[in-house]
């Protein structure tokens, strides 16, 4: 051991005793009571070393170094009477046990006996008292059974019986239990309470003493009734452990004696002998040595018979309140099969006191078909006379025959009297909750809360079973993924009840459909709205197999479509259908393709069905390497800014817009049409965007050292993603005061989407960057919502008609209409009036006539470098 040894403070060094004296009496009275008091010499002045751990009540070390608590004090006085000089040290209860077994310490205190430490060490005959372990719990938790320690921290001495009993119950019934090791009782007690552990095995004495003072209290489970000794070094001499018991069991029957008055101040409770009068020592005396030493012997013989009896009458208290609190129905059984004895949870289950249910067979208390398999299996066990473990599935007299209860069985015969017939003892646990929990768990695990389907981990299994089979002869399979349209509207409009009850109502109508027409599908839900068939046996030909998927599919979508709420909102659902055959294909590439096929039936308006193909399939990667190529255009310089003349009706440049491109070195310029999208959905367009703000600013400062240009202003497109950034005001500002770019102009472009999307907030945003200068411009007006209210409340300085509208200007009367109505409301509301998309002198001219005084277009010139800008007009 690494370990050093600590001893004790103070050394107990016993002295000679103090000479007792006698009054007048016969010779023999003194020769009787000078048996008792003679100490044999060989035994004096030995040198024990005693190993002390913290265990209080029952034993630690005091302030001053001394032996403390029960089974301390006591052998301390001990080894007063027979004149030994106690040597401690302190150690751990473990180190101890080591120590112990090695010789190097003499006696260790405190220790239970069991078979594996009677091969280890040497025990004295007399126990020094007896003990038994509970639970203790703290304040919140309401433990009543082993059962209840699952998912539980306990605090257990490391290296004890308590932790070893606890560990292979829990191990057998597969109960989770996380083991906090403690040096001590105290130790695992201030855990508990510092909140390290739930619960704490500690033995009861020190539980009764200081579980209030830690803010514990018992729980119902108490276990392990043991007895306690002084555990000595097999190179002990036995002479030690035969005066041990001489001298507690002289103590046990003197009701005044040291032993009793030990127990009494550390509140131990153990049972009171009765008292020997002393007046009959003293007549004694007078009597001749045969009559004293007949008197005495029939004196001692009722003693022992009477304390016996009442060590008896406790022991049978004790060990009725310890199998009363077992969580476990325990009973014995007569040769003839009728119940001898049963505990407290057998009543409890019967609902009768015991005295009704001793001398009854099962028959009273189960069913006809329970009884007989409970009177086979005990026969069987008293026939073959060895142990036997069963589980049994009962049901009680009066109740129905779905409700069996499940009970572990362990049975074993058990001999009262020598030369009678075996009896049979045994202890059942009830497994009814524990199967039930377990039932519920993995439907919990395994199915959906909300409509009962199988959920996508039961699906994953299902599909991994026809995705892994490899048959000579493969057949096709199919997996449709349906998703409903636009359910979001109706959680918006009438609550997520009626959202949570349409589900309900399609899972239903799915599974009544299949049933009908699939001979093996399963349907399960995978997420808020979104269900997945999964179809097998559809043949071995693939267009059979695409035809009965297409009927099916057509079935589902029709089904769906009749489903009606409160509200009588539509329904209707699209659906994205893959074939497979065996192991040619993956899980994950099924679900891929169905959820391709899926996008697609979407993207053609709903209410459709859609077969995946490979051409799906090409636009998919299509699209995933053009968003890897983006998210690398900008490190690459791919990215770069073109520039569009702004100019007004006298044919003067007031301004210019920036417009972003990109040159991809494969695939040449990729339409800003294809690419911004791809970016606003993957946020990449808040980098980009950046950049783009970046770049202008810069431009801006620029101009504004150049006479020539320094009038002019600059428009950048905002997307709404890079607007309702948190740090947009705060990103403006920092490029305004890097780039030195005059505020004033700059023109953010935003589009209606944003407007409509939070419009206090825009609206606030707004007002911060319109108070450092800059100008806000309305892009695109007409092609979205066109609400007049945010073009009153917003601060806008600029509205620009979409080219969509200018471009049929000449020829149709209602873009006529609507740009000429848009002018007047501009002019109207004092907004500056751009058309966008001006190709043709005509148009110049209608627009020019009817009010609007501000263009751009290819008429007067495309978007191009910034170093070609000018010299294009």
């Amino acid at each position: 051991m690494t370990r050093a040894l600590l001893p004790l403070a103070i050394r107990m060094v016993t002295t000679a005793k103090t000479a007792v004296r006698l009054p007048c009496c016969s010779f023999a009275a003194a020769m009787l009571v000078g048996t008792w008091l003679w100490v044999p010499p060989s035994f004096a002045n030995e040198v024990l070393l005693v190993g002390v751990y913290h265990n209080p009540p029952k034993l630690f070390v005091g302030d001053q170094g001394e032996l403390k608590g029960i089974l301390g004090e006591l052998l301390e006085a001990i080894a007063h009477e027979e004149q030994w000089e106690l040597e401690g040290f302190t150690c751990e209860f473990s180190d101890c046990l080591t120590l112990l077994e090695q010789g190097k310490i003499d006696l260790l205190p405190d220790v239970a006996w069991n078979e594996e430490r009677a091969e280890r060490f040497a025990f004295h005959k007399e126990p020094v008292m007896h003990s038994w372990s509970q639970l203790y719990q703290r304040e919140g938790l309401n433990v009543e059974a082993i059962f209840d320690l699952a998912q539980m921290r306990v605090a257990v001495v490391e290296g004890s019986m308590q932790q070893s009993y606890l560990a292979a119950v829990t191990q057998r019934f597969a109960i989770p239990v996380t083991w906090v090791p403690s040096s001590n009782s105290s130790e695992g007690f201030q855990l508990v309470s510092s909140g390290e552990a739930d619960l704490v095995a500690s033995n009861h004495l020190f539980g009764n003493w200081r579980a209030h003072d830690y803010g514990l209290r018992e729980t119902p489970v108490i276990f392990l009734p043991v007895r306690l000794f002084y555990a000595a070094s097999p190179q002990l001499s036995e002479d030690v452990l035969d005066r041990i018991d001489v001298v507690l069991r002289r103590w046990k029957q003197d009701a005044d004696s040291r032993y009793f008055d030990t127990l009494v101040a550390w509140r131990a409770q153990a049972p009171l002998s009765p008292l020997l009068p002393t007046w009959l020592w003293w007549w004694g005396g007078l009597l001749t040595l045969l009559l004293a030493l007949a008197l005495g012997g029939n004196v001692l013989l009722k003693r022992r018979v009477a304390l016996n009896r009442d060590q008896l009458t406790v022991n049978e208290t004790l060990l009725s309140t310890i199998l009363d609190s077992v969580d476990a129905y325990i009973y014995i059984k007569s040769p003839s099969l009728e119940y001898r004895y049963v505990n407290h949870r057998v009543s409890e289950l019967f609902g009768l006191p015991a005295d009704q249910i001793i001398g009854k067979r099962d028959d009273v208390f189960f069913d006809e078909v329970s009884a007989a398999e409970l009177y086979r299996v005990d026969r069987e066990v008293l026939a073959s006379g060895k142990k036997m473990t069963v589980e049994e599935h009962n049901v009680l007299q009066g109740d129905n025959q779905d409700q069996v209860r499940t009970f572990l069985s362990i049975k074993t015969p058990l001999v009262m009297r020598k030369g009678e017939a075996a009896c049979l003892c045994g202890i059942s646990t009830e497994l009814t909750e524990y199967l039930e929990m377990q039932s519920r768990t993995h439907h919990l695990a395994f199915y959906d809360a909300l409509t009962g389907l199988p959920n996508r981990r039961l699906l994953m299994d299902s599909l991994a079973m026809v995705t892994e089979q490899d048959k000579a002869e493969p057949t096709f399979s199919a997996v449709l993924i349906v998703d409903l349209d636009n359910f979001r509207l109706v959680n918006d409009i009438q609550g997520h009840e009626s959202g949570d009850q349409l589900l309900i109502s399609v899972a239903v109508q799915l599974q009544q459909l299949l049933n009908k027409v699939a001979q093996d599908a399963t349907v399960a839900r995978v997420s808020s709205d979104e269900f997945v068939v999964l179809l097998n046996a559809l043949g071995e030909r693939q267009n059979e197999a695409a035809l009965v998927t297409e009927r099916v599919a057509r079935q589902l979508l029709e089904a769906i479509s009749q489903l009606r709420n409160d509200r009588e909102l539509p329904i209707s659902a699209s659906i994205g259908i893959t074939l497979f055959s065996g192991v040619s294909h993956s899980m994950n590439s099924v679900l891929q393709q169905a959820d391709i096929a899926l996008q697609q039936a979407k993207a053609a308006g709903g209410n459709k069905l859609r077969f995946f193909n490979s051409d799906m399939q090409t636009s998919v990667l299509e699209r995933a390497s053009l968003e890897g190529d983006l998210h690398q255009a900008l490190a690459r310089n791919e990215l770069a800014l073109h520039y569009q003349l702004q100019v007004d009706h006298h044919g003067a440049t007031v301004g210019v817009e920036a417009l972003l491109r990109w040159y991809h070195p494969q695939r040449g310029w990729v339409s800003p049409a294809t690419f911004i999208p791809l970016a606003e959905e993957n946020g990449l367009i808040v980098p980009i965007g950046h950049w783009a703000l970046k770049s202008a600013c810069e431009q801006l400062a620029k101009w504004a050292a150049q006479p020539a240009y320094s009038s002019l202003s600059l428009s950048v497109n905002v997307s709404s993603v890079q607007f309702q950034q948190p740090d947009f005001v705060r990103e403006v500002e920092g490029l305004l005061a890097e780039t030195q770019a005059p505020a004033s102009r700059l023109v953010l472009e935003v589009t209606e989407s944003l407007l409509m999307r939070e419009p206090t907030r825009v609206r606030n945003t707004m007002l911060r960057l319109r108070a450092r200068g800059i100008r806000f411009a309305l892009d695109d007006f007409g092609t979205g919502y066109s609400s007049l209210s945010y073009l009153k409340r917003l601060p806008l300085d600029e509205l620009k008609i979409d080219q969509s509208f200018i471009r049929e200007l000449l020829t149709d009367k209602t873009d006529a209409a609507i740009v000429d109505t848009t002018i007047l409301l501009a002019v109207s509301l004092g907004l500056t009036v751009v058309a966008e998309g001006v190709e043709k002198k005509e148009q110049l001219d209608w627009l020019r006539g009817h009010g609007c005084y501000r263009y751009q277009g290819y008429l007067f010139g495309r978007p191009t470098p910034i170093e070609y800008l000018f010299e294009t007009y």
